[in-house]
């Protein structure tokens, strides 16, 4: 082999060998959830490469930087992701009260290039890391603490605990709140005392919260999905939140019975006044009632006297009819007796008197005393016929009764035809 070519083969070689070792400085490949940062190799001039895939390197100096992720501020590491050391976040309530508090939130890394690479030109943050140690943790931090100085530890605990999210949320999203100091009379909820303390509030305008610059601004960092996972009070605190937890429980319940006392004493005057009110309904109602049957009785009484009279008035006219159909009939037997009478004088009266009359003498002396024997004589005082002597009597009171019922037995002209 000649000499020429032999350099050749070397040469070809040696560029093989080199393009071998700087292969990796050559191109870069950006995964999914990720961006890089590139500074070129001989002008330093900076790019960014924002979506997955294969760019050109030329041997320049590359970053590789997460597109989110979760920033955590715990005491524990029970959450996939947490580190094994205490991360938390202590605060100091405006009562002096020590605090840590865990949570978590979610970077949201910028998503142009410009303001990827001005993260890192002009704010310094070489990596990452440096992001959450120099600027997500103090945000976090000023945020926090100052949150806790607007509230005590036990409104923290109680009745602030919305208020605290929610004003370290707005603050994190618009940097923290402008304050000032103001004297306020503060009612001690156990022991009922009022004091006069200096407190921070935070300064408004038209209603509108007042904020300082929001050092995320203008990074392109977004935080999301705040929470705070705990607070944990320092043991001092935790046994004086408790103990005026129980003390405010009890005021609380005392509160509640006296309330519930008020109400039932309420509820009685109310049932009073109801049974009251019941009880004069009723005797209302028994006065109508009374007036109703009072009524009742009454138009039933008239009516009852109505009908009465009506009928007494009905029974009047039917004894009036009554007394003209008696005289009428009574006239009319009368004028019948009258033309009988004056038809036959009576005659068959007479006669039935004259037979009963004759019937009874006859009877008489059917059954009189007479002596067995007797002699007939021919002077005066000789004793006479007994038959002829009943004969004389018979004729002589005929005579009598005829003259007595004015009875004339002859048969008057007439009398046969009619």
């Amino acid at each position: 082999m000649k000499l020429g070519k032999q350099i050749t083969l070397g040469f070809i070689a040696v560029i093989l060998i080199v393009l071998a070792i700087c292969a990796g400085k050559l191109v870069e490949t950006v995964d999914k959830g990720t961006y890089q940062i590139k500074q070129a190799a001989i002008t330093g001039t900076m790019s960014a490469k924002m979506t997955p895939g294969i760019w050109f390197q030329f041997f320049g100096d590359i970053d590789t930087w997460p597109k989110a992720e979760t920033y955590f501020f715990t005491k524990d590491n029970d959450t996939k992701g947490d580190v094994d050391t205490d991360t938390s976040i202590e605060v100091r309530f405006n009562d002096g009260s020590m605090c840590k508090i865990s949570g978590t939130a979610r970077i949201i890394m910028p998503t142009s290039p410009s303001q990827a690479i001005s993260l890192v030109t002009e704010r310094g943050h070489k990596t990452y890391a440096d992001v959450q140690e120099k600027l997500i943790k103090p945000t976090l931090r000023n945020v926090l603490r100052s949150t806790a100085n607007l509230m005590s530890a036990r409104e923290s605990y109680s009745e602030r605990r919305l208020d605290f999210i929610t004003w370290s949320r707005d603050q994190i999203e618009n940097g923290v709140y402008k304050t000032q100091e103001e004297t306020k009379k503060v009612k001690d909820l156990v022991t009922g005392e009022e004091t006069w303390k200096k407190v921070k509030v935070i300064r408004t305008e038209g209603g509108v919260p007042l904020h300082e610059d929001n050092p995320l601004a203008g990074t392109g960092i977004v935080l999301k999905n705040f929470e705070i996972k705990s607070f944990i009070y320092e043991k001092k605190v935790q046994d004086q939140i408790a103990a005026q937890q129980e003390a405010r429980m009890a005021v609380e319940t005392a509160k509640a019975e006296g309330e519930k006392a008020k109400q039932e004493e309420l509820k009685a005057i109310a049932q009073g006044k109801k049974d009251v009110a019941v009880a004069k309904y009723k005797k209302e109602e028994e006065k109508i009632r009374a007036v109703v049957d009072a009524q009742k009785e009454k138009e039933v009484a008239e009516l009852i006297a109505q009908k009465d009279l009506e009928v007494a008035k009905l029974a009047k006219q039917a004894a009036a009819e009554t007394k003209q159909k008696e005289i009428l009939l009574g006239q009319g037997e009368a004028e019948r007796a009258r033309l009988k009478l004056a038809a036959d004088g009576a005659l068959g009266k007479k006669i039935d008197a004259l037979v009963k009359i004759h019937a009874n003498y006859a009877d008489a002396y059917a059954k009189r005393k007479v002596p067995s024997a007797y002699f007939a004589g021919g002077g005066s005082n000789g004793i006479s016929n007994p038959d002829d002597e009943f004969a004389r009597f018979m004729k002589m009171m005929n005579l009598s009764i005829a003259k007595q019922l004015s009875t004339d037995m002859t048969i008057k002209q007439g009398a046969q035809t009619k």
